[in-house]
């Protein structure tokens, strides 16, 4: 068969200017895939205990993902750090911890790993109102005040749009959500909290002057000073003593109290038992984590001191 030139060449010109079309499409397609991939990467923020995990998760909602290193099992203080939990916070765009001073095992870490990240302190920011022990340390339980963990959530939310600058307005209108449900919570649960100011009470470990504080209870009777620490002969003595003349109605425990040692204080005197989820482990992950944990604290005191 005979093919005129002309034709032919016609043809050849439909096919390369159809494969030209066809090649420039799907180079356009995987530079659409590559900026949505762009614009959709997520941020990480590595928290050192849960409760600040659950501040974050109010503020990067589904914009990344929170984790915490510290776990039920584990204390903050006597924590030994894993590969896996090394190399979740070496990954994070963002680490959020209490103090040096709390998470002791973490501190050479944090310290190493600041000169390439942002670090949040929570004792070191500005707004947050801290607290002393009678011995004049520090009292970390910072979380336990609605007013600073709103403060926390704000340090955390200039770190985030500092770093992630197209998601700026998203986590602005996430912390006003926060702020909005903590500032309801405190106001509930201080109206319910109220009536039962009066109470006495004992608490297995000093770790509740921040909520006290914040919700207009009086101060517990303390087992523990330091929960690191058992006490000594002379000091269980000075305990008794105090638990004579305190017509207390119970005693608020922690997961992991030791409930022999309470046994031995207590010498036989019969108090109400209360187990309160100071770290939020009970809590399911979500944006409104953070308040449910307050929740859940002044639900248990309420538990307590109820008749």
């Amino acid at each position: 068969m005979v093919y005129d030139n002309t034709v032919v060449t016609i043809h050849s010109h439909l096919c390369a200017m159809i494969v030209s079309r066809l090649t420039f499409k799907i180079l356009l397609l995987c530079l659409g895939l590559s900026i949505s991939s762009t614009s959709y990467a997520e941020v990480s923020v590595a928290t050192s205990i849960r409760p600040l995990a659950l501040i974050a998760q109010a503020i990067v909602e589904d914009r990344g993902k929170v984790s915490s290193v510290i776990g039920m099992q584990d204390s903050p203080h006597h924590y030994s750090l894993s590969p896996g939990d090394r190399l979740s916070l070496e990954s994070a765009d963002i680490l959020l911890w209490v103090s040096p001073e709390f998470e002791v095992q973490l501190a050479d870490v944090f310290d190493s790993l600041s000169i390439e990240k942002p670090v949040v302190t929570a004792t070191a920011i500005a707004d947050i109102s801290l607290l002393r022990f009678d011995t004049a340390e520090l009292d970390p339980h910072v979380w336990l005040s609605a007013t600073n963990g709103i403060a926390i959530a704000k340090e955390l939310t200039r770190q985030l749009q500092a770093i992630d600058t197209d998601n700026y307005d998203s986590y602005q209108n996430a912390l006003a959500r926060f702020e909005a449900k903590v500032t309801t919570t405190k106001l509930l649960s201080a109206r319910e909290l109220g009536a039962l100011e009066n109470e006495n009470y004992v608490i297995f470990h000093n770790a509740y002057q921040y909520f006290e504080r914040e919700f207009g209870m009086a101060s517990g009777l303390v087992l523990l000073r330091n929960a690191e620490v058992q006490p000594s002969m002379r000091e269980l003595l000075a305990f008794r003593r105090e638990l004579d003349g305190l017509a207390a109605v119970c005693i608020l425990l922690e997961p992991d109290s030791n409930l022999e040692l309470v046994d031995t204080a207590l010498q036989g005197r019969e108090l109400k038992k209360e187990t309160v989820d100071l770290l939020g482990f009970a809590i399911e992950d979500g944006p409104e984590s953070y308040p449910q944990l307050l929740s859940s604290i002044a639900d248990s005191f309420k538990t307590c001191l109820s008749d």
